[in-house]
């Protein structure tokens, strides 16, 4: 494993293995004295486990990884605890409750973003800048408002953006054009702070080949205490408070709907609602509450970094979506200013779609699933226990498929044929084009089904949050682009390293940005 130690790149590491044996299907021994782990570089198989075969679930892998999130519902197998707290958190995706509240008030993040950024760009003078962090603080803003809409009071982009704007220009070090400036950070919050530092401790714990051991060890540490005490007293402070809300016929944020089905299920059941039950409490709502919140905003900041590299990158592609969002948002356009959260969320933009959906194709993670019985794939046995890793950034992905003889799929497999698209050309190329489809000579639509894609995973076990996943990457994606140009980066601050633990994330993420404001 001293290749992954120095890479920091398991995603990598498995993709290599399968190129490296010219098999769809291989095993690799890498805990001592534990099973061997199975790798599945099959687009048709790993949808069809995902979506159809009721012989795989959820992997232990994953659960004994983010078992400091507690009892998280990410973490669960497919069974009655993972349906209870679902039941709980059953409205929190629904298009009311997140256009209503979540939609208008994650515009207004990306909105102080776009500020903060105007600022910086200013002060750097056409230098380039740090911008992983920023958008991690966005991303988690609009968390915390999903989570507790405006009762939190904190903010993380807030402070930023006051700190930046009142920078004397004088502060900031000469340097080379190509010299990246370093901006000062504001402090935040204690409680976002734990949230940042939660997942740095995931993030230990998922990387350790003892994770069981190193969760034990990290236990003991104040910097565990400290963290998880603080989020711990938080979010039990807003539980509280959201059951007199709901006592008083509020109900508005994340926490407030999880209350409200809470009420509804003990109705239903014929008993009192737990809120005062302190194990439920801790186990079930603070766990997801918390879990959603720290799954939620690395994930996505992880995802915007990809998203602005690529643009980066590609500045005729850039160039298109900025078009695409003049022509679709021409009130906005006529009149000089940012389109709202209503106008984008109404308008149909399908170049804006395919370049979010290319930017994840192509910093995909591996999904695991875990066989609960002695099965088969590809002809192949595979005992109860085993691990299946799906990889996504190999054969079928990035590089034509395997070929692979029909019979030895599984009959559901044969029988569904998903879609793939041309393998001749390049498919390591950032190319949204990809998921476009000609609708007759001047109209396209995008189709997130065009070819093979695993970031959310698929099914019933798919990602919980993708809808607010997706408002977030759509605002900060088209506000960014609406109000800058992205210009090229030194090659020496542009690497496509990246690091893999709860997200595949970039380690380097640099803007230099223009501004288009006239």
């Amino acid at each position: 494993m001293r290749e992954i130690s120095a890479s920091k790149e398991f995603n990598l590491w498995c993709a290599k293995q399968v190129e490296k044996l010219k098999s769809p299907l291989c095993q690799v021994f890498v805990e001592p004295f534990g099973k061997p782990w199975v790798l599945l570089a099959d687009w048709g198989e790993s949808q069809d486990i995902m979506l159809r075969r009721k012989d795989f679930d959820r992997s232990t892998f994953i659960s004994n990884r983010m078992a400091a999130a507690g009892s998280f519902h990410a973490t669960f197998k497919t069974n009655d605890a993972w349906k209870a707290t679902r039941q709980w958190m059953q409205d929190l995706m629904t298009p009311s409750f997140l256009n209503k509240l979540v939609g208008p008030a994650a515009h207004s993040k990306m909105v102080e973003l776009v500020d903060l950024w105007e600022n910086k760009a200013l002060l750097a003078d056409g230098r380039p800048f740090e911008a992983a962090a920023d958008l991690n603080h966005a991303a988690l803003d609009v968390m915390l408002v999903f989570s507790f809409g405006k009762y939190l009071g904190h903010s993380a982009i807030g402070p930023q953006r006051e700190l930046i704007a009142q920078l004397d220009p004088s502060k900031v070090e000469v340097g080379h054009r190509n010299e990246p400036v370093s901006f000062p950070e504001a402090p935040v919050d204690e409680f976002l702070v734990a949230a940042h530092q939660a997942t740095e401790i995931i993030e230990k714990v998922t990387n350790s080949m003892a994770p069981k051991f190193s969760l034990w060890w990290l236990r003991y540490t104040s910097w565990y205490k400290t963290t998880w005490g603080t989020a711990d007293r938080v979010v039990r402070q807003h539980i509280h408070t959201a059951v007199h809300r709901l006592r008083e016929g509020k109900v508005q944020t994340a926490i407030d709907h999880m209350m409200m089905r809470e009420e509804k299920l003990a109705e239903k059941m014929g008993r009192l609602p737990d809120f005062e039950n302190q194990v439920l409490v801790d186990e079930h709502f603070d766990n997801q509450i918390f879990g959603e919140l720290i799954a939620g905003h690395h994930t996505t900041g992880a995802a915007l970094s990809w998203i602005l590299k690529f643009l980066t990158e590609n500045p005729l592609i850039q160039s298109k979506l900025r078009s695409a969002l003049h022509s679709a948002c021409t009130a906005a356009d006529k009149d000089n200013r940012f389109p709202s959260f209503a106008e984008l969320n109404r308008a149909t933009i399908p170049y804006l779609e395919a370049v979010i959906e290319e930017a994840l194709r192509l910093h995909s993670t591996t999904v695991t699933r875990e066989a609960m019985c002695d099965t088969e794939i590809l002809g192949h046995r595979i005992p109860k226990g085993t691990t299946v890793f799906l990889v996504s950034n190999g054969p079928g992905f990035y590089s034509p498929s395997f070929s692979i003889d029909d019979a030895k799929r599984s009959p559901t497999s044969r029988a569904a044929k998903p879609r793939s698209w041309d393998e001749t050309k390049d498919m390591k190329v950032f190319d949204p084009e990809r998921w476009l489809v000609q609708k007759g000579l001047d109209e396209v639509e995008f189709d997130g089904a065009a070819g093979p894609q695993l970031i959310f995973g698929l099914g019933t076990r798919g990602c919980f949050g993708r809808r607010l996943a997706y408002i977030g990457m759509r605002l900060m994606t088209a506000l960014v682009v609406w109000n800058f140009d992205l210009l090229e980066t030194p090659e020496s601050l542009s690497s496509h390293a990246a690091e893999d633990g709860i997200s595949h994330r970039a380690r380097q993420c640099f803007v230099r940005l223009k501004s288009l404001k006239e």
